[in-house]
């Protein structure tokens, strides 16, 4: 039989590997082609038998089939193409294969410290993926990258709306993240104000150089914002000497949605040798979706005791419309990288990107009745957009003794996004039809006398400039040192604009009688940020092993809001706006770093830093303080000043570190850990009076923790990665902090860890056969419900854990083409990300909870010409 088997795989060996070269150039090209420009789609001259196999491949894999039989057929000819090249070639190896010893592990270079070191030489927590880890393991997110990074948490709702935390450092309070975020020298903010948080755009990671996720404050280097970490985002620069082009298609189909595709280019022109060069990449991404949208009519009404605690049969109710894959969504992606290098020493570097990005609805299922579906009375979608376009300029002039850098950059971003709250509105224990209020019969959804339909439209513009300036020593002496000026100037503006055309149902709450205006709620709040700050970090060998890293920033702020609410549901009701005027505050801080670090040999080094961060202040609307709803929430909360506060101060953290990077066996294994304690005062905390936004200072947060990264070559073509992160955390949120639990922080995972093994085996000396099995795991965090109808602010429940399991196995031909099988999501988890409780309006009869794709499976080609 084994005879048998040889001889065959020896006589089709060549034709099969031929025939799975021609179906993955055929799939790229396919899909990439719409957006390759003409003269990168004009394949170079091949034999006559290469057209013939192509067409063969183009006859097989290019029809008219529904998407999910296209997406289970390129699924099947891929895994059979890998199955084939594996079992062909490995039964071509005449001679029994030899267990090929292990090997050490190769290390990545970073820019953490805004200087080049390697990971295992830079004292601090830090977790940095290359390019090529990151197509190896099928990264195709900062999500899914985040997911599996220890110490990192994040919340989304989907592309572009992802708010990431690190190290327990919830960003839920206030008008600035916790959490740095870097596409190479460009800082990017999130909106100062938006609903869904300070979310940052999850830019695509295609032809990237590394990603660098850097744990702990990193205030000193990385300014406001950076308390919990920084993520930055290294992009491939051109190069000046060599044409190079590379494609990828990701083709796949999701359980219970459709077909997916995410097809990307890079191109790169040497235009003067040596001299000049231009780098192009272009990326698609369409994913479909995976949530329901229905629409019942008639609608059922909310029952229980009391009234509106228990969701209406929706399920059985009949359906007038059914939208599946509301939730899908489309990314465009482009980026330009200019290199002109006149001189050895100076280098300049413009470049432009641009993403934009439409999804038809939030990723969140209705909490009852528990299926992957919303249900609404009313036709009424709820899209997302949002669109970012940088520019940047680099200049580094080399001199002697150390570099010159400026890094200027301007970017502009606009988000917006529909909000439906229909149900909300007629639950009569919210209190906001007129009827709800005086004890009259409720007359439903429907005709002049029902509450009607409801929705509203947010939009949150906002744009920086930024400058940077900075001094880089050069060569190899005992010291090193980097100092610098860095400015910002930054907008954001939140409006909303609430609408009910059956007006008259509701009740103004100024007046207490009907309303007379459909809009219920309108608010523009603008808020400006400027900042001027300057820092030095030295580094100084005290002995060939001992070195002591001493830095510092000055950081002065200069912030400016105003936010003015009108209509019948605003506090003062539609005839008085309820208007903050202007607040304005402005603060310096002092910001230091201290650490210390040890070598024992090159292979083990220990360290211990003290390092600092913080963020702005900022202010808050106008809020009533009496009536039924209002007046309870002040009173719950304690406030004895007749008003809420209007603004809220700076808060701070003072971190302690210790850790160890160490290599074994021969650098097989490697093994980074590191224990912390962070004290975070004055936090800044999101309290939900009456469901509305409040920000105040709560006094402090207690937070002890622990992460590790391990990676081991097993030998034999096999590795094995683990990551982990624990943290305690204990909040005093002070006389005027109220929900529970009390001493909790909402969006934190305790426990969270990846685990994953990879294998590598060349097949004959072309070919190389892949595979990866990870796993990851987060614990339970808590999210912010109003599900007790008696209370006038929201509690803290805790979401379940969960773990997500992913499998890759493909064929890699040299460096020319690879063609990988995937399933993400393998074990189809629907897991609870988030509570939304509702867009715009939260009640205690159900909730809406964001949730993962479910199972995906397809397959990854790439080629490179």
């Amino acid at each position: 039989m084994a005879i048998f088997v040889d001889s065959i795989s020896k006589s089709l060996r060549a034709e099969r590997i031929n025939f799975c070269e021609s179906v993955v150039i055929t799939l790229v090209i396919s899909q990439v082609a719409p957006i390759t420009p003409r003269y990168l789609q004009q394949m170079p001259a091949a034999p006559e038998s290469w057209w013939i196999r192509n067409r063969a491949a183009h006859v097989l894999l290019n029809n008219d089939e529904p998407n999910r039989r296209r997406a289970t057929k390129i699924f099947t000819v891929a895994l059979l193409c890998v199955a084939e090249v594996v079992f062909a070639i490995r039964a071509h190896a005449e001679s029994p294969a030899l267990v090929e010893p292990s090997s050490p592990i190769d290390e990545i270079v970073v820019t953490a410290q805004k200087r080049a070191s390697s990971i295992q030489t830079t004292p601090i927590s830090i977790t940095a993926v290359t390019g090529e880890d990151l197509q190896a393991r099928g990264v195709a997110s900062l999500a899914a990258l985040a997911e599996g990074t220890p110490g990192v948490s994040l919340k989304t709702e989907g592309p572009s709306q992802t708010e990431i935390e690190m190290r327990g450092m919830t960003s839920s309070g206030g008008n600035s993240a916790t959490v740095g975020f870097y596409l190479d020298d460009i800082p990017l903010v999130g909106p100062a104000n938006a609903q869904n948080g300070h979310v940052v755009i999850d830019p695509d990671l295609y032809d990237l150089s590394r990603i660098e996720i850097l744990r702990g404050p990193q205030g000193t280097l990385f300014g406001s914002g950076s308390m919990g970490g920084t993520v930055r985002l290294i992009t491939n620069q051109p190069n000046l000497s060599e044409f190079q082009s590379t494609v990828q298609s990701v083709l796949s189909g999701t359980d219970g949605g459709g077909f997916n595709h995410k097809d990307s280019l890079m191109a790169n022109f040497p235009l003067i040798d040596h001299t000049l060069a231009l780098r192009l990449v272009g990326t698609e991404d369409h994913t479909s979706g995976w949530i329901d949208r229905i629409v019942a009519n008639p609608f059922p009404l909310a029952g229980g005791d009391p009234v509106g605690t228990v969701r209406g049969a929706v399920q059985s109710a009949p359906v007038e419309k059914q939208y599946p894959g509301s939730n899908a969504y489309q990314t465009y992606a482009a980026r330009a990288t200019l290199l002109w290098k006149p001189t050895e020493n100076l280098s300049v570097t413009p470049s432009f990107f641009h993403t934009t990005s439409t999804q038809n609805g939030i990723s969140a299922y209705d909490s009852d009745p528990g299926t992957l579906a919303h249900y609404q009375p009313f036709d009424i979608a709820e899209p997302l957009t949002d669109s970012l376009t940088a520019y940047s300029l680099n200049v580094n002039y080399s001199f002697a003794a150390f570099d010159l850098t400026s890094s200027t950059a301007r970017w502009t971003r606009n988000s917006t996004q529909v909000e439906e709250a229909s149900e909300a509105f007629n639950n009569p224990l919210e209190g906001i039809t007129y009827n709800s209020n005086y004890g009259l019969p409720n007359h439903g959804y429907y005709g002049p006398n029902g509450s009607g339909p409801e929705h509203g439209i947010e939009d949150d513009p906002s744009h920086q400039f930024s400058e940077e300036l900075r001094l880089a020593s050069t060569g190899s002496g005992r010291a090193s040192w980097v100092a610098g000026l860095y400015y910002s100037d930054f907008y954001s503006l939140w409006t909303f604009n609430g609408t009910t055309p059956n007006f008259s149902s509701y009740m103004d709450l100024g007046t207490l009688a009907p309303a007379t205006t459909p809009k219920w709620f309108d608010s523009y709040s603008p808020t400006t940020l400027k900042q001027y700050a300057g820092f030095g970090d030295v580094t100084y060998a005290l002995t060939d092993a001992l070195k002591v890293d001493v830095g510092a920033r000055v950081n002065h702020y200069d912030y400016r809001f105003s936010s003015c609410i009108s209509g019948y549901g605003s506090g003062n009701g539609a005839a008085t706006p309820s208007c903050s005027g202007l607040i304005a505050l402005s603060s310096t801080s002092f910001n230091p770093k201290f650490n210390l670090a040890y070598t024992f040999s090159p292979d083990l080094m220990a360290y211990a830093t003290v390092s600092t961060g913080f963020r702005p202040g900022g202010g808050n609307a106008v809020y009533p303080t009496t009536g039924a709803a209002w007046g309870g929430a002040f009173q719950q909360q304690g406030y004895t000043s007749g008003k809420w506060p209007t603004k809220y101060e700076p808060d701070r953290v003072l971190s302690y570190e210790l850790g160890e990077k160490a290599r074994m066996l021969d650098r097989r294994l490697t093994v980074n850990a590191s224990i912390y304690y962070e004290d975070w005062r004055h936090v800044q905390l999101e309290a939900y009076p009456n469901d509305w936004a409040l920000n105040i200072n709560g006094n402090y947060v207690h937070i002890y923790g622990a992460d590790i990264d391990a990676l081991a070559d097993l030998g034999a073509g096999f590795q094995f990665e683990f990551a982990a992160g624990y943290l305690y955390q204990y909040l005093d949120g002070g006389p005027h902090w109220v929900i529970q639990p009390i001493h909790k922080m909402p969006d934190v995972a305790p426990v969270s860890g990846t685990a994953a093994l990879s294998y590598s085996k060349p097949l004959g000396s072309s070919y190389t056969f892949t595979a990866r099995l990870e796993n990851s795991y987060t614990g339970p965090r808590y999210s912010i419900f109003f599900s007790n109808p008696f209370e006038f602010t929201g509690t803290y429940r805790q979401l379940p854990a969960y773990d997500l399991l992913n499998v890759r196995a493909g064929v890699k031909f040299h460096d020319k083409w690879s063609a990988t099988a995937f399933v993400n999501n393998l074990t189809n988890k629907h897991a609870q990300l988030e509570s939304m409780f509702t867009e715009n309006e939260p009640q205690p009869s159900f909730t809406r909870i964001e949730t993962n794709q479910p199972l995906t499976g397809g397959v990854d080609l790439n080629y490179r010409f």
